[in-house]
Protein backbone atom coordinates (compact mmCIF):
# COMPACT_ATOMS: atom_id res chain seq x y z
CA UNK A 1 0.00 0.00 0.00
CA UNK A 2 1.30 3.48 -0.91
CA UNK A 3 0.89 6.15 1.65
CA UNK A 4 0.79 9.80 0.89
CA UNK A 5 3.83 11.79 0.88
CA UNK A 6 3.82 13.66 4.17
CA UNK A 7 3.12 10.14 5.96
CA UNK A 8 5.44 9.01 8.64
CA UNK A 9 3.76 5.88 9.68
CA UNK A 10 0.86 3.74 7.93
CA UNK A 11 -1.48 0.48 9.74
CA UNK A 12 -1.42 -2.33 7.78
CA UNK A 13 -4.47 -4.65 8.17
CA UNK A 14 -5.74 -7.86 7.37
CA UNK A 15 -2.51 -10.06 7.61
CA UNK A 16 -2.70 -13.63 8.65
CA UNK A 17 -1.54 -14.41 12.15
CA UNK A 18 1.91 -17.05 12.17
CA UNK A 19 2.39 -15.45 9.00
CA UNK A 20 5.97 -13.61 8.31
CA UNK A 21 5.48 -10.07 6.01
CA UNK A 22 8.42 -8.25 4.34
CA UNK A 23 7.86 -4.15 4.39
CA UNK A 24 10.00 -1.50 2.55
CA UNK A 25 9.93 2.25 3.00
CA UNK A 26 11.13 4.23 -0.58
CA UNK A 27 11.27 7.94 -0.32
CA UNK A 28 9.60 9.53 -3.38
CA UNK A 29 12.49 12.33 -4.80
CA UNK A 30 11.16 15.08 -6.60
CA UNK A 31 8.54 13.53 -7.46
CA UNK A 32 10.22 11.19 -9.27
CA UNK A 33 8.69 8.23 -7.36
CA UNK A 34 11.68 5.41 -6.58
CA UNK A 35 9.84 2.17 -6.73
CA UNK A 36 12.51 0.01 -4.28
CA UNK A 37 15.62 -0.21 -3.31
CA UNK A 38 17.37 -1.07 -6.87
CA UNK A 39 21.13 -1.65 -8.00
CA UNK A 40 22.33 0.63 -10.94
CA UNK A 41 20.12 -0.35 -14.13
CA UNK A 42 22.73 0.62 -16.62
CA UNK A 43 26.48 -0.26 -17.02
CA UNK A 44 29.19 1.87 -17.54
CA UNK A 45 29.32 3.16 -21.42
CA UNK A 46 32.95 3.60 -23.15
CA UNK A 47 35.48 1.80 -21.76
CA UNK A 48 38.79 2.41 -23.33
CA UNK A 49 42.75 1.34 -22.33
CA UNK A 50 45.42 3.25 -22.88
CA UNK A 51 48.50 0.87 -22.68
CA UNK A 52 52.09 0.49 -21.79
CA UNK A 53 54.74 -2.14 -21.33
CA UNK A 54 53.66 -3.31 -17.92
CA UNK A 55 50.29 -1.55 -17.26
CA UNK A 56 47.17 0.01 -18.32
CA UNK A 57 44.99 3.28 -17.94
CA UNK A 58 41.26 2.36 -18.00
CA UNK A 59 38.84 4.83 -18.61
CA UNK A 60 34.92 4.97 -18.32
CA UNK A 61 32.11 6.90 -18.47
CA UNK A 62 28.94 6.43 -16.10
CA UNK A 63 26.00 4.74 -16.85
CA UNK A 64 23.54 7.07 -18.31
CA UNK A 65 21.78 8.99 -15.65
CA UNK A 66 18.43 7.06 -15.59
CA UNK A 67 20.67 3.76 -14.93
CA UNK A 68 21.60 4.79 -12.15
CA UNK A 69 19.08 4.09 -9.19
CA UNK A 70 20.34 6.66 -6.61
CA UNK A 71 23.93 7.64 -6.22
CA UNK A 72 26.96 5.44 -7.77
CA UNK A 73 29.28 5.12 -4.94
CA UNK A 74 31.81 3.30 -6.94
CA UNK A 75 33.38 0.70 -9.64
CA UNK A 76 33.67 -2.85 -9.45
CA UNK A 77 36.79 -3.48 -12.12
CA UNK A 78 37.37 -7.18 -13.40
CA UNK A 79 40.23 -8.24 -16.03
CA UNK A 80 41.81 -11.21 -16.52
CA UNK A 81 44.21 -12.68 -19.07
CA UNK A 82 42.37 -13.15 -22.43
CA UNK A 83 40.39 -16.50 -22.57
CA UNK A 84 41.34 -17.16 -19.06
CA UNK A 85 38.63 -16.70 -16.38
CA UNK A 86 40.70 -18.84 -13.51
CA UNK A 87 43.48 -15.44 -13.94
CA UNK A 88 40.34 -12.85 -13.12
CA UNK A 89 41.04 -10.38 -10.58
CA UNK A 90 38.63 -7.60 -9.16
CA UNK A 91 39.46 -4.04 -7.97
CA UNK A 92 36.77 -2.08 -5.98
CA UNK A 93 37.27 1.53 -6.64
CA UNK A 94 34.95 4.74 -5.64
CA UNK A 95 33.63 7.34 -7.98
CA UNK A 96 36.09 7.63 -9.78
CA UNK A 97 36.04 6.70 -14.16
CA UNK A 98 39.95 5.60 -14.35
CA UNK A 99 42.41 3.70 -13.14
CA UNK A 100 45.64 2.56 -13.64
CA UNK A 101 46.81 -1.15 -13.74
CA UNK A 102 50.49 -1.70 -12.90
CA UNK A 103 52.74 -5.26 -13.07
CA UNK A 104 50.81 -6.56 -15.87
CA UNK A 105 52.89 -8.71 -18.67
CA UNK A 106 54.49 -6.89 -21.41
CA UNK A 107 52.63 -8.08 -24.53
CA UNK A 108 49.95 -9.79 -23.14
CA UNK A 109 46.23 -9.08 -24.37
CA UNK A 110 43.70 -8.48 -21.00
CA UNK A 111 40.27 -8.54 -20.83
CA UNK A 112 38.28 -5.76 -18.53
CA UNK A 113 34.48 -5.28 -17.79
CA UNK A 114 33.14 -2.09 -15.26
CA UNK A 115 30.11 -2.21 -13.19
CA UNK A 116 28.57 0.73 -10.96
CA UNK A 117 28.16 0.75 -7.53
CA UNK A 118 25.60 2.66 -5.67
CA UNK A 119 23.85 1.67 -1.92
CA UNK A 120 21.70 -1.27 -3.08
CA UNK A 121 24.32 -3.05 -4.60
CA UNK A 122 26.19 -4.01 -8.00
CA UNK A 123 23.99 -3.47 -11.41
CA UNK A 124 25.35 -4.74 -14.76
CA UNK A 125 28.61 -5.69 -16.15
CA UNK A 126 29.56 -3.34 -19.03
CA UNK A 127 30.68 -4.84 -22.71
CA UNK A 128 34.05 -6.62 -22.25
CA UNK A 129 36.89 -5.24 -24.00
CA UNK A 130 40.50 -6.42 -24.30
CA UNK A 131 43.28 -4.66 -24.68
CA UNK A 132 47.18 -5.81 -25.38
CA UNK A 133 49.93 -4.43 -23.75
CA UNK A 134 53.29 -3.14 -25.93
CA UNK A 135 55.26 -5.89 -26.34
CA UNK A 136 58.99 -5.39 -24.83
CA UNK A 137 61.18 -4.35 -27.74
CA UNK A 138 64.81 -5.18 -27.75
CA UNK A 139 66.92 -2.22 -28.47
CA UNK A 140 69.24 -1.71 -31.50
CA UNK A 141 73.08 -2.07 -31.12
CA UNK A 142 75.03 1.03 -31.00
CA UNK A 143 77.96 2.67 -28.56
CA UNK A 144 74.85 4.73 -26.92
CA UNK A 145 72.68 1.49 -25.85
CA UNK A 146 74.49 -1.58 -26.23
CA UNK A 147 72.64 -4.20 -24.87
CA UNK A 148 69.91 -2.02 -23.73
CA UNK A 149 65.79 -2.84 -24.17
CA UNK A 150 64.13 0.74 -24.16
CA UNK A 151 60.43 1.37 -23.39
CA UNK A 152 58.88 2.57 -26.28
CA UNK A 153 57.01 5.66 -25.43
CA UNK A 154 53.71 5.06 -27.54
CA UNK A 155 50.36 3.82 -26.07
CA UNK A 156 47.89 2.05 -27.70
CA UNK A 157 43.58 3.23 -27.54
CA UNK A 158 41.31 -0.03 -27.90
CA UNK A 159 39.59 1.02 -30.78
CA UNK A 160 35.20 0.95 -30.48
CA UNK A 161 33.68 -1.53 -32.62
CA UNK A 162 32.89 0.77 -35.17
CA UNK A 163 36.69 1.60 -35.67
CA UNK A 164 38.07 -2.09 -36.24
CA UNK A 165 39.28 -3.13 -39.10
CA UNK A 166 40.40 -6.24 -40.98
CA UNK A 167 44.34 -6.71 -40.79
CA UNK A 168 45.43 -6.99 -44.55
CA UNK A 169 48.73 -7.64 -43.70
CA UNK A 170 50.71 -11.18 -44.34
CA UNK A 171 52.87 -12.29 -41.41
Amino acid sequence: KRSGITATSTTLTGLEPNTTYYVWVAAEILGAGVQGPYVPSGPPLNLKAITSRDSAILKWDPPTEKGHNGVITGYLIKYQLRNNASSQMTRTVGAVIQISLDNLMAGVTYSFTVAAINSNGTGPDAVMVMFTTIPDIIGTTTSDNLGTNETPSSSFVQPTSSEISQDTTSS
